[in-house]
């Protein structure tokens, strides 16, 4: 039995998940949820994004790029400058949400293209388009991580085909817009690394990345800045109260002060956790759904055990657990799916509403857990199939040692 047969042992027969009728229904309460948040107006639009985008707006869409502005890399960046030349018919706050819901689309698309590789219909992506955590972050957050989760999704459906030059560019381009892709790095690097891929095919992310960089260079905006962007969010990061609902949760209730003292216990926690999918991705490469399971995995068991993460950081969980459960159809997948989504809602209403006490992320923090533990799960079959090699390798290792201990016994004795 296949690992793809053991993933999928207790699958229904695949039945396309959005007919006509659901597909107008799916249309309609998109377009319903997203007029609901419409003109709400985010904590994040007066201190980041309406200040960047008046400085385009002042200087120009070309020349604002003389000197730095933002604490995003350009590639956000260039497309508020583009949406800067309807400004005036249309509000700034309207232009960025436009980009945002933009931005859902191309994941739409994205996300077709895993299914699409999973061998199941694509038109269950549309269901990413009212998927709760996917509207809050366009609609009511103007927040960009579609643009980065949309380019993580046709990374994976690349190398789910076995095409490793396409997902390179596709991480490339998900790395230019926020280092958030590095959540998909370890089924990235293990894939690659299970196919043979030749060296120059590992060039291709920071090829794109720099590539990305360019344009605002010779506009004037100094090269070392640009390069350290990512480098100056993590300075950041120690300084912001990070409301996603994962253990860490916590200790920032109840013990604040003292949770920076254990911080390297979660980066070394989620460090393990990326090998062990990385080396599950090796051995896998080849298996299109199992990557699928990893990439999910991935997404959802790394924010949940880095400390000081943002509210939004289960979004890659949140549409590749969709994915998965378009794709396998199962009853574990579908409450992964639930789960994985039920903590990413947790976090968002946390941040909004119950900032200054965080309690109700303590339980989003466990429906994350139960998200993970089903998904683990599904990987059990890779993960049992590693640990029965490992012991064949080390008995075979301890019998050549002991063979090798007798020899030398044997000519001593002679």
């Amino acid at each position: 039995m296949t690992s793809s047969d053991c993933v999928v042992a207790d699958q229904a027969p695949f039945k396309p998940l959005v007919g006509r009728k659901e597909l107008i229904a799916v249309l309609m309460l998109a377009v319903a949820g997203r007029a609901l948040y419409w003109f709400k107006r985010p904590p994040d639009m007066g201190i980041y994004l309406e200040p960047w985008f008046r400085h385009i707006l002042h200087h120009g869409p070309i020349q604002a790029f003389a000197h730095p502005f933002s604490n995003y890399e350009p590639a956000y960046l260039y497309l508020l400058a583009i949406g800067s030349l309807a400004y005036g018919p249309v509000s700034i706050m309207t232009i960025i949400k436009m980009i945002s819901v933009a931005g859902t689309i191309f994941l739409t698309l994205g996300l077709a293209q895993v299914l699409k590789a999973a061998g199941v219909s694509r038109r269950g992506a549309l269901i990413a388009l009212v998927l709760p955590s996917v509207m809050i972050n366009d609609a009511l957050l103007a927040q960009c991580d579609a643009l980065w989760a949309g380019a993580c999704a046709f990374a994976l459906a690349a190398m789910m085909r076995g095409r490793t030059v396409q997902a390179m560019v596709w991480c490339g381009v998900a790395l230019s817009f926020k280092a958030l892709a590095v959540f998909i790095a370890p089924v990235m690097i293990g894939a690659m690394i299970g196919r043979r891929a030749p060296l120059w095919q590992w060039l291709i992310p920071p090829a794109i990345f720099l590539a990305s960089l360019v344009p605002a260079w010779l506009l004037g905006w100094p090269g070392y800045e640009l390069l350290t962007v990512y480098l100056g969010q993590a300075k950041l990061e120690p300084l912001i109260a990070g409301r996603l609902a994962n253990p860490w949760m916590l200790l920032t209730i109840f013990a604040d002060h003292e949770a920076r003292h254990f911080y390297v216990a979660g980066m070394i926690a989620s460090a393990t956790a990326g090998i062990v999918i990385g080396v599950l991705a090796i051995r896998r490469s080849r298996d299109p759904r199992m990557l699928l399971v990893l990439v999910a995995l991935s997404g959802t068991l790394l924010p949940f055990l880095l400390p000081k993460m943002l509210e939004r950081y289960y979004f890659l969980g949140d549409v590749m657990t969709l994915a998965l459960a378009l794709a396998l159809n199962n009853r574990k997948a579908s409450i992964a799916v639930r789960a994985v989504q039920l903590a990413s809602i947790i976090s968002h209403m946390t941040y909004l509403y119950f900032f200054d006490h965080p309690y109700p992320a303590l339980a989003g923090a466990v429906c994350a857990g139960v998200g993970i533990f089903v998904m683990s799960q599904l990987a059990r079959p890779a993960f049992h199939s590693l640990i029965s090699d490992l012991k064949i390798a080390f008995a075979k290792r301890r019998a050549t040692v002991a063979r090798g201990t007798g020899q030398s016994s044997s000519t001593q004795l002679q």
